[in-house]
């Protein structure tokens, strides 16, 4: 099984140091291809230059943990599975992570890899400026700054590999689940997705991630909170896909 996933967010660059960002951490993203390793699958993770990355997030010793025998014990096993794992892993880092570096690259992998699934977690800009060569001035009080729309990327995934099994993923903030899963909805028909994955905002940072996962003439399947939330997700997702294999559980 050969599993791309996207995540963190791209940038829009206003000036040479300025950018227009969102709040996507790559976490989420990370736990998909976690999973995905997991079950044996080639993974191959386009991610944003400071998102989180899978296995290697967790690499770092706490050095405020009551036990330390065990968190030096939670490395070493976390060693291990990055050496099962590592040969199938390929980390695609964007350079600045802008819309058009995302699309490129995305085309890339899809026209020369045989993806059988592509997971597009990635929180892409829908607006960007014009940027303005150097730096503008601090002095003003007032900045304005005229975006334009960008390319929704995702919706040229069927052109570039036709028989992908593609999820999209559709955010909103403070809505109501039936508005939510129309959305997704929407977006799942006009991306030509197989699923889109919808989730809110501030059910996420409350501690309670829950997802809505909305497939065109099928009922909607809704996971609830869990620290396995993603390895739910990815079970489901290649089940549908017809590459399901068992798996001890998550990292």
């Amino acid at each position: 099984m050969k599993v791309l996933v996207t995540g963190g967010g791209t940038v829009a660059p206003i000036d040479d140091v300025r950018t227009i960002t969102n709040v996507s951490t790559g976490r989420f993203a990370a736990s998909i291809s976690e999973s995905a390793l997991a079950r044996g699958a080639e993974v191959w993770h386009v991610h944003a230059p400071s998102a989180a990355l899978p296995l290697l997030r967790h690499a770092r010793f706490d050095p405020e943990s009551p036990e330390p025998a065990a968190e030096m014990g939670r490395l070493e096993a976390l060693r291990r599975t990055w050496n099962a794992s590592k040969d199938r892993l390929h980390l695609q880092p964007l350079q600045v992570g802008t819309v058009a570096e995302y699309a490129s690259t995305l085309e890339h992998l899809l026209r020369t890899h045989p993806i059988d699934v592509a997971f597009l977690a990635m929180a892409v800009s829908d607006f960007e400026p014009d940027p303005h060569a150097g730096k503008l001035s601090s002095s003003p009080d007032a900045l304005t700054i005229r975006c334009r729309r960008t390319t929704k990327v995702i919706r040229s995934v069927r052109d570039w590999s036709p028989g992908v099994y593609l999820v999209g993923f559709k955010l909103l903030s403070r809505a109501s689940t039936d508005d939510l899963i129309a959305a997704a909805r929407t977006a799942g028909r006009t991306n030509r997705a197989d699923l889109t994955v919808a989730n809110d905002l501030q059910i996420l940072t409350a501690g309670r991630h829950t997802v809505h996962l909305v497939r065109q003439d099928r009922p909607v399947e809704t996971l609830g909170p869990g620290p396995d939330l993603a390895d739910r997700l990815v079970s489901r997702v290649l089940s549908w896909a017809g590459g399901s294999r068992p798996v001890a559980g998550p990292l």
